[in-house]
Formats: C-alpha cells, sequence, structure tokens
C-alpha cells in the first residue's frame, strides 16, 4: 500500500512538472527570469541561512564517505 503512494506521489509530482512547463511556454511573459528569481531569493538573510544549510545537508548525504567503506 504504502509503495503504491509513493509511486502515485512520484507519477503526480512528474504530471505536475510537465503541466507547469506547459504553463510556462504559454504564458512566457508573465514569468520572473532565474536571476531575478534569485535576487528577489537573497534578499533575504533567512533564505541565505537556509541555502547554506541545503547545500551542507546535501553535501554531508551525498559526498562524504562514511568510515570503514
Amino acid at each position: 500500500m504504502i509503495r503504491m503512494i509513493t509511486i502515485l506521489g512520484f507519477f503526480l509530482e512528474g504530471v505536475f512538472a510537465l503541466i507547469l512547463v506547459a504553463w510556462s511556454r504559454l504564458n512566457s511573459a508573465s514569468l520572473a527570469t532565474f536571476g531575478s528569481l534569485l535576487d528577489q531569493v537573497m534578499r533575504r538573510r533567512a533564505a541565505r541561512v537556509t541555502l547554506v544549510v541545503f547545500w551542507w545537508w546535501l553535501a554531508w548525504h551525498f559526498l562524504v564517505v562514511p568510515p570503514g567503506v
């Protein structure tokens, strides 16, 4: 049961991503550029700290080799 819920969740994420891509292609004038989006996000200290913590977490979980391996 849990496996089916997980598969359904990933499927719905994929469908949602495709809908977002199609919508962005149709309404390109209403979207911000990536640079302006980063400018808005980086104005707040909390967002900058959150991004640093996220990068640290990502590196710790995927780049650090556990001892004894």
